[in-house]
């Protein structure tokens, strides 16, 4: 259907254990980009770490979609660019209305990347994915957020 399927890496640990350089060095360089996102004096911690799977009719186009309760997040595209169709990563700036929400203004800017690129935001920024349509979309998505390191789901 027209969603797509997150598998959590950061649950009991996982990923940190698994693949420890990888893993450290995200969170590191996520954690030195304060300023626009963050007070440096701020520690923040992994809230999850995400495999993020989308296949053709998948995207995530919910209206106003934002990652509510995290401080900074970094989308990673694991996939080849040429081996899917769509799937492009979205975000919303100011101007406009996006995503039909005229109270907040913007327009839809699309990014396009190449395997291993990664875009850092705010969490509170408005993202979306447009749907696939011929391929397979592989990302990790790592969210940063102010509680304890989370080991369960996305919400725990």
């Amino acid at each position: 259907g027209p969603s797509h399927v997150a598998l959590f890496l950061h649950r009991d640990g996982h990923f940190g254990r698994s693949c420890p350089a990888i893993f450290e060095k995200l969170v590191n360089a996520m954690r030195s980009q304060p300023g626009m996102y963050f007070s440096p004096q701020i520690a923040l911690h992994v809230r999850c770490v995400e495999l993020h799977t989308y296949t053709p009719g998948d995207g995530l186009m919910i209206e106003g979609h934002r990652d509510q309760g995290s401080i900074v997040t970094m989308t990673v595209l694991l996939s080849d660019a040429h081996s899917f169709e769509g799937g492009i990563f979205i975000t919303c700036a100011r101007g406009e209305p996006c995503d039909g929400d005229s109270t907040l203004g913007g327009t839809h800017v699309p990014h396009l990347a190449s395997r291993g690129d990664a875009f850092l935001f705010h969490s509170e920024k408005m993202h979306n994915v447009s749907p696939v349509v011929r391929g397979v979309r592989h990302t990790l998505v790592i969210e940063l957020w102010l509680s304890e390191p989370n080991k369960m789901d996305r919400h725990s």
